[in-house]
């Protein structure tokens, strides 16, 4: 049987099982040799509207007689303090007890507030974590003094003199240059802020081990780091230092307690399996770079309420050479690497029909059945579409044996192309170990078509432009790739993608958008994106038809890649000329890539002629990881809303919310582009709330401007 058995990348940490009754000792012990890692319990604090105010009377630049809100996000209680005097917001999460914190007038600055220098950066990151005793001299975080294993940084910061190897600094940049500039040289370029990310970990045999994820990193954005002068319009969250612009630490009041330990197989036989799934995947790759993974304990995002810590495998950076010189650049992702099978590892789940990759009638009912063994019974399980849609309620099983689902199953088709349709099979054992298993399947159709023709004359110009139907301005669209092949249905290593999409999707349906598309994977075409002057489909049938397009998949210097090969797998950003569209988020490696380039060959500069009247494209400098950035993106850009009252003054730019969300949840290094005409700056741009006007467009161009962060 042609089966796949997945995990969720960066939701896997339920996902590989523990023996929690022999691996859960009454007293701890350390983990048993080389092969043998431990496996925690991840605590947190108890949060209420009293620790935010705790929190914002610690920063000053909020106070503790801040505005109170307080609404639900996930599921869970999310507090906040508004400070509309001075524009700040402070946002603590019950499901974690990780906090957030930011100026709205120095979040998205592209004007220097002072002199910018990496290591004052560093010391005065240090001095805020010390002297608010978020982390002691000694290096441990708060609430873990009293931890077998204490959370603690690499480093010792004693008085923060010494702060050479405290933390990663990463400059902020803008440039613009004018549009009716022959060469397009670049007129202007300056530094506008700086982030420090302070890494931590744990000792296990005296090995640092890293925590990460979106919830395992400490990271603050300063606008200026002079402590001499006063500064340009900036303030500070913190009295203490200068320019702290944002805070973000979603591991704020968490520790590790240890419930055990797993073998686990070796980074190198890992790194192995990987490199020969994706030489399958491009068979022709004139090159193929996979580093060795890092040995990294991942934390969801702060939003999630998660239980279990365990180590993972974390590939990043892996790159593949096309025989075309193109070079797609790979999400990051990770990996689980305890040893799976037999024995009380989690439970093993399978999937026994329909087969892998058969298909399935466009009529009538097909059935589902599986097996799911190993572990502690009782199981819970689900069947689910690959989207998430549930096929079934959540149901117990008693002990190990076979499970099944009768179900009628979505058939769709563009042009020639059947959707194909993920099944995916979820369940936890009685320990909370999660595990699934998925297949893909397509729609057997039968019928004759005749494809229309679209002339290569068409101009673009002589399109209707959709602001004029007020019904159909307030619409977004998605293009998600996760099946890259070899790997299969599911996820390839981006399993992530599918709750990005589908995070995106949902927060827009909210708020009262309408979806004019979402494809995924072979529905998502490289045509979609490209002019119709150039032989594409934008305006007719693909993306510039939405006000708002978010991508997630694989990317490239200036570029998107697809799964399906309709056409090409490869979009680059020279073929797009967007009028309808006004804003695209690209949750991909690289697509708005300014860093390592010459001056006027950067790779963000080949999306100049997409600005036809689209306001901005949002993305990454850096490679990206496989975080589900699009829920907690459309969260960032909707209008703040408490007991019914909107607070405008509250709601940030579309460009601060990329920012942010990207800082938060510490995705990868952001970017974005926009143009400008002598009326309209796009930089001032927030989501319309639905009844409200859109923006005008900024025609005719006068000039092009980008922001990146460093990596």
């Amino acid at each position: 049987m042609n089966m796949v058995v997945r995990t969720r990348g960066w939701l896997a940490l339920f996902v590989i099982g523990m023996l929690w009754v022999a691996l859960w000792p009454p007293t701890p012990t350390p983990a048993q040799g080389p092969n043998r890692l431990p496996v925690f319990q991840l605590t947190k604090i108890a949060v209420s509207d009293d620790t935010t105010q705790l929190l914002g009377g610690t920063l000053e630049g909020i106070g503790r007689a801040a505005q109170t809100g307080q609404d639900e996000f996930r599921g869970k209680n999310r507090f906040f303090r508004l400070n509309e005097q001075n524009r700040t917001v402070l946002t603590q999460y019950e499901a974690s007890g990780g906090f957030f914190a930011y100026d709205l007038d120095d979040l998205g600055r592209e004007t220097p507030a002072g002199t910018i220098n990496d290591e004052t950066a560093k010391r005065l990151a240090c001095q805020f974590l010390v002297n608010n005793n978020f982390v002691g001299r000694d290096g441990t975080l708060a609430s873990n003094g009293q931890s077998n294993y204490p959370v603690r940084l690499p480093v010792t910061p004693g008085q923060c003199d010494a702060t050479k190897d405290f933390g990663r600094v990463s400059l902020i940049r803008a440039a613009q240059v004018a549009a009716n500039d022959p060469t397009l040289g670049q007129v202007s370029q300056s530094i506008v802020g700086v982030v420090v990310e302070v890494p931590f970990g744990f000792v296990n045999n005296q090995q640092f081990i890293p925590i990460g994820g979106a919830g395992g990193h400490i990271s603050l954005l300063f606008t200026t780091t002079d402590t001499t002068t006063p500064q340009n319009g900036s303030t500070s969250l913190d009295s203490g230092v200068p320019g702290l612009a944002a805070v973000a630490m979603p591991f704020f009041g968490r520790t590790l307690e240890f419930r055990g330990t797993v073998p686990v197989r070796d980074l190198n036989q890992v790194r192995s399996e990987v490199e020969s799934l994706i030489r399958a995947t491009y068979p022709d790759a004139a090159n193929l770079n996979v580093p060795v993974p890092v040995l990294t304990y991942m934390v969801d995002d702060a939003s999630f309420e998660q239980t279990i810590i365990e180590p993972e495998a974390v590939f990043d950076n892996i790159t593949v050479t096309l025989p075309s010189g193109e070079v797609i650049v790979l999400r990051s992702f990770s990996t689980p690497l305890a040893v799976g099978g037999s024995g009380g590892f989690g439970p093993t789940v399978t999937i026994t029909a329909p087969a892998n990759g058969s298909s399935f009638p466009t009529t009538g009912a097909i059935n589902l059945t599986g097996t799911i063994t190993d572990g502690t019974a009782p199981y819970t399980y689900q069947w689910l579409l690959g989207d998430g849609t549930p096929l079934s309620s959540p149901t117990t099983l008693n002990a190990p044996g076979s499970v099944s689902r009768s179900v009628t199953l979505p058939a769709a088709v563009r042009e020639t192309t059947p959707d194909a349709v993920t099944i995916i099979l979820r369940a936890t054992d009685a320990n909370g170990v999660q595990r699934e298993a998925s297949i893909s399947i397509t729609p057997d159709y039968r019928f004759v078509y005749v494809p229309t023709i679209i002339r290569s004359g068409s101009s673009p110009a002589a399109l209707p432009d959709i602001e004029l139907n007020q019904s159909s301005s307030y619409t977004f669209g998605v293009e998600g790739n996760w099946d890259y092949q070899p790997y299969g249905p599911g996820g390839s290593d981006l399993p992530g993608v599918i709750p990005d999409v589908n995070g995106f999707h949902s927060g827009m349906s909210d708020y009262g958008y309408t979806s004019r598309f979402f494809w995924a994977n072979a529905s998502a075409w490289e045509r979609d994106w490209r002019d119709v002057s150039l032989g594409g489909i934008d305006s007719t049938s693909g993306v510039d038809r939405a006000a708002f397009v978010y991508y997630a998949g694989h990317g490239g210097a200036g570029s998107i890649v697809m799964t399906s090969n309709q056409d090409s797998t490869w979009f680059d950003a020279t073929k797009a000329r967007y009028q309808n569209l006004r804003w695209v988020g690209f949750a991909s490696c690289q697509t708005l890539r300014v860093q390592g380039y010459t001056v006027g060959n950067e790779p963000i500069r080949r999306w100049f002629n997409a600005f036809q009247g689209a306001h901005m494209l949002l993305g990454f400098n850096s490679n990206m990881k496989d975080v589900a950035f699009g829920g907690n993106l459309v969260a960032n850009m909707r209008m703040p809303s408490f007991l019914g009252i909107d607070l405008p003054w509250a709601q940030l730019t579309i460009a601060q919310a990329w920012v942010k969300t990207a800082f938060d949840m510490n995705a990868g290094k952001p970017a974005y582009i926009y143009a400008r005409s002598s009326s309209v700056n796009p930089l001032n741009d927030k989501l319309p709330k639905p009844g409200t006007a859109m923006p005008p467009r900024p025609l005719p161009v006068i000039s092009y401007h980008w922001v990146w962060w460093e990596f």
